[in-house]
């Protein structure tokens, strides 16, 4: 289905933008953020731990509460029945709820960025960090709502694992990595231009 390349292209886009313009933090990679607050806390630096507890934090709470609400009619789908695409997704209203609450938190992101000319201040930094770390985090909650054909979209560590151990079983898999990557380089090479 069209839309886990396009959710997992969103994810590697706001990835690369939060890390390449928001204080080196990641909104989805939530590994890569325990590493960055350990560093921050091990080297004496208690300063660098902020953008990635914001990001932690962001992500967790939206995880906790969205993964309640995607799942509350499991198997329930926009019209009340059961809405299973072929890839086997259960794309229930939560779900959709999930995911259209995630649009509106990106959009409200890109219209904060315009507003500030692409260069937010300390406490704007750490404001689009927990709101993009909350996006991603509902979209997190989604792909596990919609079932195992729906998840991954916003990390990838077993993906690339699963492709390299087996890369016959892995082409939609390797269509949202590659999504995923082709989000990341526009989102560098457009930050790479003037606001």
């Amino acid at each position: 289905m069209a839309v886990l390349p396009l959710l997992a292209a969103a994810a590697g886009a706001v990835d690369a933008l939060a890390f390449i313009a928001l204080g080196h933090v990641f909104a989805g990679v939530m590994t890569g953020n325990l590493i960055l607050l350990a560093i921050g806390l091990g080297s004496g630096s208690p300063g660098d731990a902020v953008y990635p507890l914001v990001a932690l934090t962001g992500f967790g709470v939206a995880v906790l509460v969205a993964g309640r609400f995607c799942r509350t009619r499991p198997g329930a789908g926009r019209d009340g029945s059961t809405a299973d695409d072929v890839s086997g997704a259960d794309w229930s209203r939560g779900v959709f709820g999930c995911l259209a609450v995630e649009v509106a938190l990106l959009a409200a992101v890109g219209v904060a960025w315009a507003a500030v000319g692409g260069h937010p201040d300390g406490d704007g930094r750490a404001a689009l960090i927990a709101v993009l770390s909350v996006a991603m985090g509902l979209q997190t909650a989604a792909m596990f709502a919609a079932g195992p054909a729906g998840a991954p979209t916003t990390y990838f560590t077993g993906t690339l694992s699963s492709l390299l151990t087996d890369p016959s079983g892995g082409r939609p898999a390797g269509s949202r990595l590659a999504a995923l990557l082709a989000g990341a380089v526009g989102a560098a090479a457009m930050r790479r231009r003037p606001p």
